[in-house]
């Protein structure tokens, strides 16, 4: 704890230093116009100068914390999480700079890509028997505006921040299901060969309750009902309700990816600007490890209820 204070202390002050240069930039551009004696001149250009003055400033700033942010962060994530997840877990693999890849979850065809991807904290292990997979996943999307200039801007926006959850199975699912929360918008139920025959037909349950919160896509409805029975509809329900992010459920071959979009990055430190409260930093790692556990528990993942009979 001693160690990982002082780094949490290194970082705190460098970004002090840093925040404290900026600001003097910022004071010293508006002195420097004020000095001109023109104060209407001063006023128009100040929207202009400060931008110029303070955006490398915090971009120096944000170059020049980053390496002792990085060692606080990586830490914090061998003193905390890693002890954390190897309490609950078994034959864990853990990697905070490592994430599910891009072709992992592009291959299941369910799911738009986007234009720029990034995962880390990639945990492999195993839990009452079930071996899975998670990874945060950040998904963002070029957009382009032109002024009345003729000047393009590009930005990118979030169209999918959270958890990517697989879990494993020694059987295949009988079919390719998508469940989708209304809300989770980055879907896709398009067709996974190209061909016409797999094109995707939504499916109505016999629960309106269900109905009015999922949408459910199969290629073949028989398949569906095999795996959404009546008890599977009440679990994915109460996940629903215990999940502030929309979910989406996507039955692959082997596998059932689970992905939670939350707008949340999971095992992170606190501010470094703020103590580690050992207590409270342990229990807030918990409570992440729950979502995974709590998905395997309430669905009774560890039984062969999703795979075909012999």
């Amino acid at each position: 704890m001693d160690e990982l204070n002082e780094l949490r202390k290194a970082a705190r002050n460098r970004t002090l230093i840093c925040i404290g240069v900026v600001a003097a930039l910022g004071i010293a551009a508006i002195l420097l116009l004020r000095q001109s004696g023109d104060r209407f001149l001063s006023f128009a250009i100040l929207p202009v100068a400060l931008p110029i003055v303070l955006v490398p400033g915090l971009l120096l700033s944000f170059w020049v914390t980053k390496k002792p942010r990085q060692r606080y962060r990586a830490a914090f994530k061998d003193a905390f999480v890693k002890r954390s997840l190897e309490s609950v877990f078994t034959d864990l693999r853990y990697e905070p700079e490592q994430g599910i890849p891009y072709e992992t979850i592009a291959a299941t065809k369910m799911m738009y890509m986007g234009d720029r991807f990034h995962s880390e904290d990639y945990i492999h292990a195993r839990y009452q028997n079930v071996r899975f997979t998670q990874s945060d996943v950040h998904i963002e999307e070029e957009h382009q505006s032109t002024d009345s200039e003729g000047h393009t801007t590009t930005e990118y926006v979030t169209i999918f921040r959270g958890r990517w959850m697989i879990f494993d199975f020694n059987k295949e699912f009988r079919a390719n299901v998508q469940i989708v929360q209304k809300g989770f918008r980055t879907a896709r139920r398009k067709r996974f060969f190209g061909k016409k025959e797999t094109l995707f037909k939504k499916v109505e349950l016999e629960s309106e309750t269900f109905n009015k919160q999922f949408q459910v896509y199969a290629q073949d409805e028989h398949d569906a009902f095999y795996i959404i029975t009546p008890a599977f509809m009440e679990r994915i329900e109460g996940l629903a309700a215990h999940n502030k992010g929309k979910m989406m459920f996507c039955f692959v071959g082997q596998r059932l990816h689970i992905a939670i979009h939350d707008n949340k990055d999971s095992f992170e430190p606190g501010s470094v600007f703020k103590a580690i409260d050992e207590e409270k930093a342990t229990r807030k790692i918990r409570e992440e490890i729950e979502v995974i556990t709590q998905f395997i528990d309430e669905l009774s993942l560890d039984n062969n209820l999703f795979v075909q009979g012999e």
